[in-house]
């Protein structure tokens, strides 16, 4: 063989190698960008992490939030804290459904994964329902609907809310929406539902007189921190806003310590409001007995806003065994001719 032959032969193989390798290298970026995809299919992509201690999950492509998923503790310790504490019923369910909130809050933020989020906001959303239960009552008792009919009413609003607040992110998630506008849809359907409980109280507390008590207190605390959460969180689902000084801070643990105060504080809430509505039902006291008319809002804004027209039509017609009447400080104006005292026999009676 010439020179020139041996040559070409020795081009050809080197060509040959040069293509194999340029073929497997591709191969293997191919086969590396199809594992990336796959673990970001399987993640749920927000700021949450923003300022968190952050450690990869092996070759899952998950991810372990350090600060985060500590933090979910909180919810643990304010649930069993009403869940020990309280004495109705619901309020017990409340405080076992808030443990359940930390423990699927763990999940998520251990892992960052898809299903975590969905188990992050189910028993949120259950939480949620169970105080839209008890505000939906506590409407009906004092619009006088009782009954079978208005039971059902009330479990269908609250399930069917708790059911459409974590239904509308899953079909969003699967229709390949961000996930930040996700957890902003979700963040605003869960947000509503307590928003609507803390109206409903503030109107029923104000109007039954006991919003300057602990019930008022335990009321405007819940606000306040989560209005202080709201604020530490806002980055995770508003995008571009993880930078700066909110790369030092792991704000969403935050978010967590302060949102668990604020639900220990409406599991308080909810205990006060059902023994309020129970004794708005009971029927040995005939001063609660509610007819069909006005609603609370409506009464409440007459009485507030137009006093002198419906005040002492409202005085009249809606008594309330709660309220302890305080005595005249002038003479006998407004008193009654006894002054809590029996009325007098025949024989104490002066002659006229």
């Amino acid at each position: 063989m010439s020179s020139a032959s041996a040559a070409a032969a020795a081009a050809a193989v080197d060509t040959c190698g040069i293509a194999a390798c340029s073929a497997a290298s591709s191969a293997a970026a191919a086969v590396t960008a199809t594992a990336e995809a796959v673990a970001a299919a399987k993640r749920f992509e927000n700021d949450d992490a923003c300022g968190d201690w952050v450690y990869p999950l092996g070759a899952f492509g998950l991810e372990f939030q350090a600060a985060n998923a500590l933090s979910a503790m909180c919810f643990v310790a304010a649930g069993a804290h009403v869940l020990w504490k309280a004495d109705t019923p619901i309020a017990r369910a409340y405080g076992l459904m808030v443990c359940s909130v930390g423990l699927g809050s763990f999940s998520y933020h251990a892992t960052t994964s898809l299903s975590g989020f969905i188990i992050d906001i189910v028993p949120m959303a259950v939480t949620a329902g169970l105080m839209l239960f008890r505000a939906t009552h506590a409407l009906q008792v004092d619009a006088g609907e009782t009954g079978p009919s208005a039971e059902t009413t009330r479990f269908l609003v609250s399930m069917g809310s708790a059911v459409f607040a974590v239904y509308v992110p899953w079909a969003m998630m699967a229709a390949g929406v961000s996930h930040y506008t996700v957890w902003g849809v979700w963040a605003l359907l869960f947000g509503s539902m307590g928003a609507l409980f803390g109206v409903i109280c503030l109107m029923v507390f104000f109007n039954e007189g006991i919003l300057n008590g602990k019930p008022g207190i335990d009321l405007a605390v819940a606000i306040a921190c989560v209005l202080l959460g709201l604020g530490c969180s806002v980055h995770s689902f508003i995008p571009g806003l993880c930078e700066g000084w909110r790369t030092i801070l792991p704000l969403h643990a935050l978010w967590h310590v302060f949102s668990s105060i604020t639900a220990n504080r409406c599991g308080y809430l909810l205990d006060t409001m059902t023994k309020l509505v129970e004794t708005m039902e009971d029927p040995a006291n005939s001063c609660n007995k509610k007819t069909k008319g006005n609603s609370l809002l409506v009464r409440l804004l007459k009485r507030d806003i137009l006093p002198s027209q419906f005040s002492s039509e409202e005085a009249r017609h809606r008594p309330s065994p709660r309220r302890v009447a305080e005595p005249s400080s002038r003479g006998g104006e407004g008193r009654s001719p006894f002054d809590g005292r029996p009325p007098p026999t025949a024989a104490e009676r002066p002659e006229i």
